[in-house]
């Protein structure tokens, strides 16, 4: 984890690289530096290739991408805040809330990157969401950290439910990719439970998303997709109504 937020330091620090570029300036390996630019692909944009003056291949230019830049900005400065040892953010970054960036990379990856995974990879990506969570959770206690908080965590309890699922499930890659749902193995009871329970914190934060999500308009229809094209999506939305009454005492 700490070798990923260094390569992250350093593409933001030198705006401009190859994989040796980043490799030189965060101490990482290549073969790091390689999954790095793969698994935070939105961070970066590939502008050609460098010429070496030598017969072979070429190395691979790539550029920081200016319209993640702030997200990538506020992501070590949150690391930073926890002591972690990396170099100096340059001079200029703007000023953007490091808890809410950090729990917007993992809504990135939870919303929009896990749907699209591999099955071997969504272990990987689980722990990278986890892991942004982890680090702010006790941070986002209030306004708009708070409400990014309470989706990665729904999101969260359903990849476990799912994933729970699909050790059970003969072929998981097949209903996880929406292609065989029916094969999917039965919930467990204590799955049923956290389904209901995620149907009904689901109806508590559509009350409250929609007043964060002007800066993030994909939030909201995002998070909809996501649940509606879970293989419990439907047990979800049968619970998605307010907590039922407790009934008085005679």
């Amino acid at each position: 984890m700490l070798n990923r937020y260094r390569v992250l330091n350093a593409i933001l620090a030198l705006r401009e690289f190859t994989v040796a570029d980043l490799a030189h300036y965060s101490g990482a390996k290549d073969n790091t530096v390689r999954t790095v630019l793969s698994r935070d692909a939105r961070f970066v944009e590939r502008v050609g290739t460098q010429a070496q003056g030598r017969r072979g291949g070429q190395p691979i230019q790539y550029r920081l991408c200016t319209a993640t830049e702030d997200e990538l900005v506020g992501m070590l400065r949150e690391v930073d805040t926890l002591g972690v040892d990396l170099p100096p953010l340059p001079e200029g970054c703007s000023d953007v809330d490091p808890v809410v960036m950090s729990l917007k990379a993992a809504e990135d990856v939870l919303l929009r990157q896990l749907p699209a995974a591999a099955n071997e990879e969504r272990a990987q990506l689980l722990s990278l969401a986890a892991a942004d969570l982890e680090m702010v959770q006790f941070l986002a206690d209030h306004g708009e950290a708070a409400v990014h908080r309470e989706v990665v965590d729904l999101l969260l309890r359903l990849a476990e439910v799912e994933q729970e699922a699909a050790v059970l499930t003969r072929d998981a890659g097949a209903w996880l990719h929406r292609q065989d749902a029916s094969a999917l193995a039965a919930p467990s009871h204590e799955a049923e439970k956290q389904l209901e329970a995620l149907g009904r914190d689901l109806y508590k934060l559509l009350q409250v998303v929609p007043a964060v999500s002007k800066d993030d308009p994909l939030l909201l229809s995002d998070l909809f997709r996501r649940i509606g094209t879970s293989p419990f999506g439907a047990v979800i939305a049968k619970f998605c109504t307010p907590e039922p009454r407790a009934s008085e005492e005679i």
